[in-house]
């Protein structure tokens, strides 16, 4: 194995550590970022070990992943009737308390955040509890998928590249 195969193998791994660790502390794109290193590998091997129906499959891993994200942020909203507001105070919480402590804080801030939305919105305190329970069961329910797919992802790469 050549010098520059190993740094662009590192360079590429480093980018999917970012990615699943990204899951747990979402500040940048998390299973984005696992098919960037999967797919620039890829690239930069010319394909050899990675091929174009390797790429595609976990392409469509990422969509179902990105897919299952809207629509279950949809269903939630729907099912629990959260206002406009909720979902904008989850946000902006989310944003703020990750200053603070990133997983905490932003697991505490969007919390924080949909709960004032709702009451400033006219909602009362028994809607914007459930409103706060929803966003702790969405949250971890979500990430645990997300670890799940890119760990499968991860591990596939790391099979084909040792196969």
């Amino acid at each position: 194995m050549d010098i520059g195969l190993i740094i662009i193998t590192i360079v590429c791994f480093a980018i999917m550590v970012a990615g699943l660790i990204s899951i747990v502390f979402p500040l940048l794109p998390s299973t984005p970022l696992i098919w960037l290193g999967i797919f620039l590998y890829a690239i930069a091997t010319n394909f050899e070990k990675v091929d174009e129906k390797f790429v595609l499959t976990i392409t469509i891993m990422l969509l179902a992943v990105i897919l299952m994200d809207y629509i279950s942020d949809f269903w939630g909203l729907r099912r629990w009737r959260f206002s406009f507001w909720a979902v904008i105070g989850a946000v902006i919480g989310g944003i703020i308390g990750s200053f603070f402590n990133v997983v905490l804080g932003l697991l505490l801030g969007a919390l924080v955040g949909a709960l004032i939305a709702e009451i400033l919105s006219g909602q009362d305190l028994t809607f914007a509890i459930n409103t706060k329970k929803y966003t702790i069961i969405c949250y971890v329910a979500g990430t645990i998928v997300k670890i799940s797919v890119a760990v499968v992802m991860i591990g596939l790469f790391i099979y084909r590249l040792t196969g």
